[in-house]
């Protein structure tokens, strides 16, 4: 049975803050958006590993003028569902993307422009702020990492098969 957090015993994790409906995080997002600023939150789900992973922080920041562009990490209300997503632009289009979450074997669809609720500007896993190409501020090869990013996944898997092939085939007695 999972402990209340506050019955933890000293150095114990315990987990902190409280969940939220995605609703509520929607509507929270809108409002902070309106002053201008940005939101963060605690990311859950696998659906986007391994750049973002259960647990990581992220920044929402809005977009402003700025339009969505392949490779962009995008927060999103789904338009069938009462979900709000983050996932990945693989293709941009008339005010319409087409996104999908790295780890996910079926994409999301086109997503209106009137969906989007913010680009993904940082990502800190365990306190440490891990590299994240900000389009508002970017730096030297972000551009170049937004176009080759989308790449990563299928390259990986080969990769990872490969490993696998080569571990399999080093074992004694082969």
């Amino acid at each position: 049975m999972k402990k209340n957090p506050s019955e933890a015993e000293p150095g114990e994790d315990r987990d902190e803050g409280f969940s939220l409906s995605a609703p509520v995080i929607m509507e929270l997002i809108e409002a902070v958006h309106e002053k201008g600023a940005s939101f963060r939150f605690k990311a859950k789900g696998y659906s986007m590993t391994p750049a973002i992973r259960s647990n990581d922080v992220i920044t929402v920041s809005p977009l402003n003028d700025m339009m969505p562009r392949r490779g962009d990490v995008l927060a999103f209300r789904h338009p069938e569902r009462p979900q709000m997503l983050v996932h990945r632009v693989l293709h941009a289009m008339a005010r319409k993307y087409f996104i999908k979450g790295d780890n996910c074997p079926e994409a999301d669809g086109w997503i209106p422009a009137e969906n989007i609720l913010g680009l993904i500007t940082k990502v800190e896993r365990q306190g440490k702020a891990r590299f994240w190409p900000n389009r508002s501020a970017p730096s030297f090869g972000s551009n170049y990492y937004l176009l080759f990013y989308p790449l990563w996944p299928p390259v990986r898997r080969v990769l990872v098969k490969a490993w696998r092939r080569l571990r399999q085939a080093s074992k004694p007695g082969k």
